[in-house]
């Protein structure tokens, strides 16, 4: 069948796409206890059959390999998904078997124009056969097994197609869901926000320790440790760093390209904006900008007018200054001024897609390779932090094994080698070490460390720095005594009694308006302020409140209806609906097709797996569908174990 591919001359990208889309990766043995047979095995290998097709632990295993690729789950998840992936396996034989006896075929132009629009976007090279043979005997798989099984997927595509070509969306389907989906409503809510009721709360002693004795879990001390930190930073190093006058001219040599220079203007200028002005404003623009440069060439303070006139933000507050520029860096107009202009001269009015310029040329440079002196500051400066980052790394990794040996020496050790010593007592895992920005990678060490034990140096490059610890005591983490947690616990309990308070109070003003007390009234009462929201689509949100999912009611309701309570945005709202806007029909004939197209995709979500449900409930009725659930359950088995 593939050499229906020798003629397209699509890419080996191609190719290899695909099998990455539609193959399993390589062969995971372990999965299935045993070993597994081919994929025509019988006995104890077969898990299901449907009419004379078998699905094996072969296929399992491929099934379970496509779950797995990318991550690791415990063989107790995977013995979890087992039943699944056997009743979708099952599922795709019936929908092929299915589709065969209703006469549906796949020719293999129809699967070789299949797997090649795929991946048509990458097409540019030539099919070769021998790598795909190749790559396919990687997976375990061969070529007609590869075919098999996505022949087998269209079939079953074309059955589904079938399926949805039978589903009917009638018009007043169509306009019902046009309906849902464009009316508004707009509401008047209350907040019942449970800051709102903090000063509320009974602080009543008792009912704080009784809060504390319900929720001793929530208040713990955590590990604490006693460390010694040793820091060391290259800036440290510098100052004694030795650098050869050779090292820096085989540097310069080595790194040449970065010391050219190519041809640069310093550049200021002044900008009268057009971009997004109305196009008559344009010749009173260009008038404003003409009398700038005649101001500027009459002797005028070009930094001065550029602060007072230019309407580029970043520039006009440093006089229009510009700095360097190379060409490529700004639009064609701006860049032929300015590097027409010799240094002191001032161009005519610019114009540009932005507006008027009027540029000044302070410096400019030919492109040139910078000498070996004009470089050698900076490649001195280089060299001796390059020097400063080698010193450092055998200072630390010189401490770090003397302190391996002896902790109790550690600052002295420190000294020795210039590096910098800190007492952390009592540190957690949320302590901020000093003289270190990122400390996550060093924290997890330390708190992994056995007490008496050292860390591996941690090494922040970025930082130019590196360190270690050495840990001598660990204190374990336990619950809280009342007095120690005294404070925490009366500001936890605050917040839950406010929020039960503010939940309560919701609650208790929602019914009392649904009786016929008016919002305006109950907003007194509590005093709290009626709020409004802009009328909005069930696919939409209320201001002030969140997604329209959370008020569906809204929608059910006529205009002066009760919705809620509604717990939201940290808070309690009860709302009257205030106006409900009905969809404007006129746009329906041109939304039309979209809103069909969405009630199918919902329709077919749901009915695709009753479709599926029915075919192989009908094969099981008729005897072609046989399970050995023996061996699924070993299987099941194993993984569980």
């Amino acid at each position: 069948m593939f050499d229906l591919f020798r003629s397209r001359e699509k890419s080996v990208r191609i190719l290899l796409g695909v099998m990455l889309l539609l193959v399993a990766g390589s062969m995971l043995i372990y999965l299935i206890p045993g070993g597994v047979g081919d994929s025509g095995a019988t006995g104890e290998n077969t898990l299901a059959s449907v009419g004379s097709d078998k699905i094996t632990a072969v296929d399992l295993q491929r099934e379970i390999q496509r779950l797995t690729r990318g991550q690791s789950l415990p063989k107790g998840i995977l013995a979890m998904y087992i039943p699944t992936m056997v009743t979708q396996l099952i599922e795709q034989k019936a929908m092929t078997y299915k589709a065969h006896e209703m006469g549906l075929t796949v020719s293999d132009q129809q699967l070789g124009d299949a797997i090649q629009a795929a991946f048509a976007a990458q097409a540019g090279g030539k099919f070769d056969m021998q790598m795909y043979q190749g790559f396919l005997a990687q997976q375990g798989m061969s070529v007609t097994e590869f075919e098999r099984q996505q022949r087998e997927a269209m079939l079953g595509g074309q059955l589904e197609t079938l399926e949805r070509q039978a589903m009917v969306i009638s018009d007043a389907d169509a306009k019902a869901e046009y309906q849902r989906k464009n009316q508004k409503a707009g509401l008047e809510y209350i907040k019942f926000d449970p800051k709102d009721f903090q000063s509320k709360v009974n602080k009543d002693p008792a009912a704080v320790k009784a809060y504390f004795d319900r929720n001793r879990g929530e208040f713990r001390i955590p590990e604490k440790r006693d460390v010694a930190l040793v820091v060391g930073e290259t800036a440290d190093f510098v100052q004694n760093a030795q650098v050869t006058p050779e090292e820096l001219r085989k540097n310069y040599q080595d790194s040449i390209d970065s010391y050219r220079t190519p041809e640069r203007v310093n550049v200021r200028h002044i900008l009268i904006k057009t971009q997004g002005k109305p196009k008559e404003q344009s010749a009173q623009l260009k008038a404003k900008a003409a009398d700038l440069l005649k101001q500027i060439k009459a002797g005028g303070n070009f930094a001065e007018l550029a602060k007072k006139n230019s309407e580029d933000p970043g520039s006009a507050v440093k006089g229009g200054e510009l700095g360097w520029i190379v060409k490529g860096q700004t639009v064609a107009p701006f860049e032929q001024a300015a590097f027409s202009l010799k240094p002191g001269e001032t161009s005519g009015v610019v114009e540009t897609e932005y507006g008027y310029h009027i540029l000044q040329v302070a410096e400019k440079q030919t492109a040139h390779t910078q000498s070996f002196e004009e470089a050698q500051p900076q490649l001195l400066m280089e060299a001796k932090k390059d020097a400063a980052a080698g010193s450092l790394r055998k200072a630390v990794d010189a401490a770090h094994a003397e302190i391996l040996k002896d902790p109790s020496q550690a600052e002295a050790i420190a000294k020795k080698y210039n590096l910098r010593f800190f007492k952390l007592g009592g540190m957690t895992n949320t302590t901020a070490m000093p003289e270190i920005n990122t400390q996550a990678e060093l924290t997890t060490a330390i708190f992994r460390a056995a007490r008496g034990g050292t860390t591996e140096v941690v090494n922040m490059d970025a930082q130019g720095k590196a360190a270690f610890a050495s840990v001598s005591s660990v204190t374990p983490a336990r619950n809280s005594e009342f007095a120690e947690a005294q404070n925490d616990v009366l500001q936890k309990y605050t917040a839950a009694e406010a929020a039960r308070l503010a939940e309560q109070a919701g609650k208790t003003a929602a019914a009392r308006a649904r009786k016929g007390e008016s919002l305006e009234a109950l907003a007194k009462e509590y005093g709290l302020t009626i709020q409004t929201a802009a009328p909005f689509t069930v696919d939409g949100a209320a201001e002030g409140i969140g997604p329209a999912t959370q008020l569906a009611a809204a929608f059910q309701s006529n205009v002066g209806g009760i919705v809620g309570p509604v717990a939201a945005q940290g808070g309690n709202f009860v709302c009257r609906v205030s106006q409900k806007t009905p969809a404007d029909m006129n746009q329906f004939a041109s939304n039309k097709a979209a809103i069909v197209q969405g009630l199918e995709q919902q329709r077919l979500q749901v009915q695709s797996a009753l479709f599926r449900d029915s075919i192989v409930a009908e094969l099981k009725r008729r005897g072609k569908i046989k399970i050995n659930n023996g061996t699924i359950s070993k299987i099941i088995t194993s993984y569980q174990s």
